[in-house]
């Protein structure tokens, strides 16, 4: 008897469980879910398009990304156009810049050749180039590091070219020089003044 009671209120339980009516009924309720879904998105949908520019022939809907173009920083010359010439007459070579660098701790020269033979001055080893600060009229040569020897380029192998650019790189002990400020440079025979540092 009791174990028919036991059976008997498992199976109402287990009826109230499950959901009542007719499968139909569920069947029908379950697509209707479906489609108010699939009517959503397909909604959802046209409106992004909408959002998106309108096509042009040819063209995709979303437009290719281009990376944000940098300003050009312009800045002064380090010397005036008639004085480059002149130097690139005489001394085969173009300045091109002179800048801080290391932290302000060093001032970075860089010229181009332009002939070999008249810019020999500039690769001779026994010149000891140095700048003379027209503020202080300190004077800054190039240091020498106990491996790599003098921080520029000499000729020992014959390997200067045309159309190259080359470096000197000038102490700047305490960043005596700030930027804007005006030097002369001593290279042999070779002087040039009021070159301004950037």
């Amino acid at each position: 008897m009791k174990v028919d009671e036991r059976q008997s209120s498992a199976q109402t339980r287990d009826e109230e469980l499950l959901p009542q009516g007719n499968p139909i009924i569920l069947i029908f309720v379950l697509l209707l879910c479906l489609i108010i879904l699939f009517i959503l998105t397909s909604a959802i949908a046209n409106g992004a398009e909408k959002m998106l520019p309108n096509k042009a022939a040819g063209q995709t809907a979303v437009a290719k990304w281009k990376p944000p173009v940098a300003q050009k920083i312009i800045q002064p010359e380090m010397v005036s156009a008639d004085l480059a010439n002149e130097i690139a007459d005489k001394w085969g070579i173009r300045l091109i810049s002179l800048r801080l660098t290391a932290a302000g701790y060093m001032i970075d020269f860089r010229f181009r050749v332009l002939n070999v033979e008249k810019s020999k001055n500039f690769f001779d080893q026994r010149v000891k180039p140095h700048l003379v600060v027209e503020r202080s009229n300190a004077k800054l040569p190039i240091p020498m590091a106990a491996k790599v020897g003098a921080f520029r380029t000499t000729n020992r192998g014959q390997n200067i070219k045309p159309n190259k650019t080359y470096y000197m790189v000038f102490g700047n002990p305490d960043a005596h020089v700030k930027s804007g400020e005006k030097v002369t440079m001593v290279i042999g025979d070779f002087k040039a003044e009021h070159l301004i540092v950037h």
